[in-house]
């Protein structure tokens, strides 16, 4: 159920011509638009919900999930507008367009050895800048060249 309903909400995107991954809990996934911003809604049950501004109980308009979603592609990049979003943060590796995606371990049944992951697609976003920056500063110490985005 939660996998056809998230399936719906990146197709309602996706049909429109706007890119967005969903990161996170899968019951209550972020929407990420662009790599950029989190966008200022939530899904519940069938529903995505807009709110005006992030964690605000403000909703400027409702979704109703099906397979042949209610809204034109302008009407849903009026709501886009009307809302604030936050943006994300994503560490690079300077001087390539390589980002940060995760972790991996040399011995990973004792978690012994963990060296950073990183890939042109799906970069592991931040939604706040001072954790990026603390993760920036410890990619330092083990002598990374890291930018934030």
């Amino acid at each position: 159920m939660v996998t056809r309903r998230n399936k719906r909400l990146k197709s309602l995107f996706s049909r429109n011509g706007i890119h967005v991954r969903l990161v996170g809990d899968e019951n209550k996934p972020a929407v990420i638009r662009d790599e950029a911003v989190v966008l200022s809604c939530y899904v519940k049950n069938f529903n995505l919900h807009f709110t005006k501004e992030p964690f605000s109980d403000e909703i400027i308009k409702t979704i109703k999930l099906k397979q042949e979603p209610d809204i034109s592609k302008y009407e849903l990049i009026e709501v886009l507008e009307i809302c604030k979003h936050r943006p994300v943060y994503k560490l690079k590796l300077a001087t390539t367009d390589l980002f940060l995606v995760g972790y991996n371990y040399l011995n990973s049944e004792d978690a012994v050895g963990r060296y950073p992951v990183f890939a042109k697609n799906k970069p592991k976003v931040y939604f706040d800048f001072e954790y990026a920056q603390s993760v920036a500063e410890n990619l330092r110490s083990d002598g990374y060249v890291i930018t934030i985005e």
